[in-house]
Protein backbone atom coordinates (compact mmCIF):
# COMPACT_ATOMS: atom_id res chain seq x y z
CA UNK A 1 0.00 0.00 0.00
CA UNK A 2 1.50 3.31 -1.11
CA UNK A 3 0.37 6.16 1.14
CA UNK A 4 2.29 8.74 -0.93
CA UNK A 5 3.87 10.38 2.11
CA UNK A 6 6.05 13.48 1.85
CA UNK A 7 5.95 16.91 0.26
CA UNK A 8 3.89 16.80 -2.92
CA UNK A 9 4.86 19.21 -5.71
CA UNK A 10 3.11 20.31 -8.88
CA UNK A 11 4.57 22.95 -11.21
CA UNK A 12 7.39 23.64 -8.73
CA UNK A 13 5.18 24.52 -5.73
CA UNK A 14 4.05 22.45 -2.76
CA UNK A 15 0.41 21.46 -3.15
CA UNK A 16 0.20 19.09 -0.19
CA UNK A 17 2.11 17.60 2.70
CA UNK A 18 1.21 14.07 3.74
CA UNK A 19 2.78 12.63 6.88
CA UNK A 20 2.05 9.45 8.77
CA UNK A 21 0.93 11.49 11.79
CA UNK A 22 -1.60 13.44 9.69
CA UNK A 23 -2.89 10.38 7.80
CA UNK A 24 -3.54 8.51 11.06
CA UNK A 25 -4.81 11.32 13.30
CA UNK A 26 -6.74 13.69 11.01
CA UNK A 27 -9.78 11.41 10.53
CA UNK A 28 -10.15 11.23 14.33
CA UNK A 29 -9.49 14.93 14.85
CA UNK A 30 -11.96 15.95 12.13
CA UNK A 31 -14.69 14.14 14.05
CA UNK A 32 -14.04 16.72 16.80
CA UNK A 33 -13.75 19.63 14.29
CA UNK A 34 -9.94 19.93 14.29
CA UNK A 35 -7.20 18.96 11.87
CA UNK A 36 -3.42 18.97 11.66
CA UNK A 37 -2.20 21.27 8.92
CA UNK A 38 1.16 22.22 7.44
CA UNK A 39 1.59 25.94 6.75
CA UNK A 40 3.93 26.92 3.93
CA UNK A 41 5.67 30.16 3.03
CA UNK A 42 4.06 32.69 0.65
CA UNK A 43 5.68 31.15 -2.44
CA UNK A 44 4.74 27.62 -1.30
CA UNK A 45 8.29 26.38 -1.71
CA UNK A 46 8.97 25.26 1.89
CA UNK A 47 6.91 24.21 4.90
CA UNK A 48 7.07 25.99 8.26
CA UNK A 49 6.01 23.19 10.62
CA UNK A 50 2.65 21.81 11.71
CA UNK A 51 -0.36 23.42 13.37
CA UNK A 52 -3.70 22.41 14.80
CA UNK A 53 -6.65 24.26 13.30
CA UNK A 54 -10.45 24.23 13.39
CA UNK A 55 -12.31 22.66 10.49
CA UNK A 56 -15.78 21.47 9.59
CA UNK A 57 -16.77 18.52 11.76
CA UNK A 58 -17.22 15.19 10.01
CA UNK A 59 -19.99 12.82 11.09
CA UNK A 60 -17.87 9.67 10.89
CA UNK A 61 -14.23 8.68 11.27
CA UNK A 62 -13.44 7.51 7.73
CA UNK A 63 -9.87 6.35 7.29
CA UNK A 64 -10.37 5.22 3.68
CA UNK A 65 -10.23 8.81 2.38
CA UNK A 66 -7.05 9.42 4.35
CA UNK A 67 -5.22 6.36 2.95
CA UNK A 68 -5.64 7.11 -0.74
CA UNK A 69 -4.29 10.11 -2.61
CA UNK A 70 -5.23 10.39 -6.27
CA UNK A 71 -4.26 13.98 -7.13
CA UNK A 72 -1.89 14.28 -10.08
CA UNK A 73 1.52 15.61 -9.12
CA UNK A 74 5.00 16.08 -10.56
CA UNK A 75 7.10 14.93 -7.61
CA UNK A 76 6.74 13.42 -4.14
CA UNK A 77 9.73 14.40 -2.03
CA UNK A 78 10.05 11.85 0.77
CA UNK A 79 10.94 14.52 3.35
CA UNK A 80 8.90 14.93 6.55
CA UNK A 81 7.05 11.65 6.14
CA UNK A 82 6.54 11.04 9.88
CA UNK A 83 5.52 14.52 11.13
Amino acid sequence: MDLKLGLIYKDGVIINHRSLLKVLLNPILRFFAFQIGTPANQERTEVKGICLSKCKRTKTMKFSNSWKYDTKCDLIDKKRIFI
